[in-house]
């Protein structure tokens, strides 16, 4: 039996991932257990660790750490030696192994994607601690080929996305999404485009030299310098002009990530499965841009595509480092669970004041027709960024005011558009899907609407190119969830509901079921569906 723990930590993932014998047991993000987005206070600006994790690992999961037989990282062995220490054990230096960035985030993608031979891997984020800002890897004979590495002090796809975000005038590694949000309901600042279409030049890897590649030079200076050249101060905070910034931003990210990578494949032509991971992957325009390619059979982006996949990524890399192969890394829930007893004495110690349903099909599908927002709460929860049907929101996608209900409850901005998720057996009929299934049960790549159905869904399309990040749901995935939309279907005519993180914005996505209740108490959802009933405070709402 090999047992193998991947550690990461920084300054916006922390965790831990569990691997033994191949097969993927525990995955835990600090941000979930210690409440703080992505681990970082951004005033502070200090990294975390992930010391909850570890806790867990030994105290709820009974974990002897001395028997594991690898920990790996990205980062180094003293810094991970310490963290396992608080825990009552010295890693010894043979047990420890150091796994390159982009490598673990391109093995966990190849891997879970279901390694086919006609694969492409391409890795890119702002950078990694391998001095690299992207890689290419190619799959032969069972093994992954490095044949690309753009090194640091070339520019980065992932700065010039978050120079732009601040531009904007939001925070980096936070907020990148709203900038996709935004560029939908903007139009081509064309003098913009000319001046910025050349901050980076492409042949078949980043060619501009990145003098200063940290935060306030390299391509953030180059990126101001240009903009102000505009005069642009006067637009700045002009709310047309922000669209079109954004759109402009987003239409050159695009042209340039798609030339890259159709540039890799003109090398590799035999290769037209293109994996993909890295936190530039979790711009969704950017994925169905790519996914629409003629040469691309399939789009497969890793559901946790940005740091927070790193624990698993490292653990996997060095499982396939030392030959394993059949490594089992498809489930995306991957988090901590509750019993029955513990969510009771959650829901007593939280609400006080409540009572509890029997689990009905029937009921819930009525009380979605009729407006109701229910928490979904149940099994173990996701691992990434996005919630898939544990720790969801969910309410009926064909109620226009729906929209702006559910933007207030959740203090979120009216450009983001919700996401649907919609049973197996619908996605189709509403969604143009020629490709890339896999990748849509996991809410990361856009899209087309049917027509017919573009004025029928409002809450959960976007509203100027009626669009949607869909995740599709299979009974042999979430049978609860599945349930759930099977019933409504029945009711409504079709298998499809908004689908939205169970969190308020700026928090992370609820964890214990003490998280999950506190939303209840304060207003943010009407009731609570969890596979031991539904439950519905009675009291005084405190939100």
């Amino acid at each position: 039996m090999t047992k193998i723990l991947g550690i990461t930590h920084g300054a916006h993932s922390s965790g831990i991932a569990y691997l033994v014998n191949g097969k993927a047991e525990i995955i835990l993000d600090e941000e979930r257990l210690i409440r703080i987005k992505n681990c970082r206070d951004f005033d502070e600006s200090f990294d975390r660790y992930p010391y909850e994790c570890m806790r867990q690992l030994v105290k709820r999961y009974n974990v002897n750490l001395s028997e594991i037989d690898a920990f790996v990282s990205c980062f180094d062995y003293e810094t991970i030696r310490v963290i396992v220490s608080w825990h009552g054990y010295e890693v010894p230096r043979e047990k420890f192994f150091l796994v390159d960035h982009h490598h673990a985030h391109a093995a966990y993608s190849l891997y879970f994607s279901g390694c086919e031979d006609d694969t492409l891997m391409f890795c890119a984020d702002a950078s990694g601690n391998n001095f690299s800002n992207s890689k290419a890897y190619i799959y032969e004979n069972r093994e992954m080929i490095l044949v690309n590495n753009i090194e640091m002090n070339r520019k980065s796809f992932g700065h010039f996305y978050a120079a732009l975000t601040e531009l904007i005038g939001f925070k980096r590694i936070k907020d990148e999404g709203k900038v996709v949000g935004l560029s939908g309901h903007g139009y081509l600042w064309q003098n913009l485009y000319e001046v910025w279409k050349n901050l980076i030049v492409i042949d078949d890897t980043l060619t501009d030299l990145d003098i200063h590649h940290e935060l306030g030079g390299g391509i953030y200076q180059d990126m101001y310098y240009k903009f102000f050249l505009l005069n642009g101060s006067r637009y700045w905070k002009n709310e047309d002009f922000i669209k079109r910034i954004a759109y402009t931003g987003q239409k050159i990210f695009e042209e340039k990530v798609t030339e890259l990578i159709t540039n890799l494949h003109k090398k590799y032509p035999n290769k037209n499965k293109l994996v993909l991971s890295g936190g530039i992957f979790a711009n969704i325009k950017l994925n169905k841009r790519l996914n629409e390619l003629d040469w691309v059979r399939e789009v497969f982006i890793l559901p946790p595509m940005g740091d927070e996949g790193l624990a698993m990524g490292c653990a996997i890399s060095y499982a396939h480092s030392i030959g394993m192969r059949d490594l089992s890394v498809d489930n995306i829930y991957m988090g901590r669970s509750f019993s029955q007893d513990e969510v009771e004495d959650a829901a007593r110690e939280i609400l006080g004041d409540y009572v509890k349903f029997e689990l009905s099909y029937d009921f819930i599908a009525k009380s979605l027709m009729e407006g109701v927002i229910f928490g979904l709460y149940q099994g173990r929860s996701e691992h990434g960024a996005r919630a898939l049907g544990n720790r969801s929101i969910i309410c009926d996608a064909t109620r226009k005011e729906t929209y702006d209900i559910l933007n207030g409850k959740l203090h979120r901005n009216d450009f983001m558009p919700f996401a649907p998720s919609v049973i197996d057996e619908d996605a189709d009929v509403i969604f143009q899907i020629a490709k890339s299934r896999h990748t849509a049960e996991y809410m990361n790549i856009l899209f087309d609407t049917r027509e017919q159905f573009k004025d029928k869904f409002p809450t959960c399309l976007h509203p100027i190119d009626k669009t949607a990040r869909i995740q599709i749901v299979k009974e042999s995935r979430n049978k609860l969830f599945y349930d759930i939309l099977k019933r409504y279907k029945d009711f409504s005519g079709y298998g499809i509901l908004v689908n939205t993180s169970f969190n308020v914005h700026d928090e992370p996505i609820v964890d214990k079921p003490e998280d999950a209740f506190i939303h209840l108490r304060n207003g943010i959802v009407d009731l609570i569906i969890t596979e031991y009933g539904i439950y519905k405070y009675t009291g005084i709402h405190k939100g």
